[in-house]
């Protein structure tokens, strides 16, 4: 996850992330393996291959896989140049 909520300057609370009316900290306790400069197309692709030494960043976590299982991926982008979804020249793999 890109991760930046929780510290943006206009979080009325840095920190907490509250996603409904009178709601709980959602962000509290949340672990990443892959956050802000390091979600890029070139760690996504090493991650779900599962190729760790590909990786250049991150916790170095991949999926657990073998030759009969299946990865869904669910992706939203809101499609920002350089960001994951509309790729830059240098993001381009």
């Amino acid at each position: 996850m890109y991760d930046d909520i929780n510290f943006n300057l206009e979080n009325p609370r840095p920190g907490v992330i509250i996603n409904k009316p009178n709601g709980r900290d959602i962000y509290k306790g949340f672990m990443q393996d892959y956050t802000g400069d390091e979600v890029d197309s070139h760690n996504f692709y090493a991650a779900i291959l599962g190729n760790r030494t590909a990786l250049n960043a991150g916790s170095g976590k991949v999926p657990e896989t073998g030759p009969n299982d299946h990865i869904f991926i669910y992706y939203t982008d809101h499609g920002a140049a350089g960001l994951l979804g509309m790729p830059s020249d240098s993001d381009v793999v």
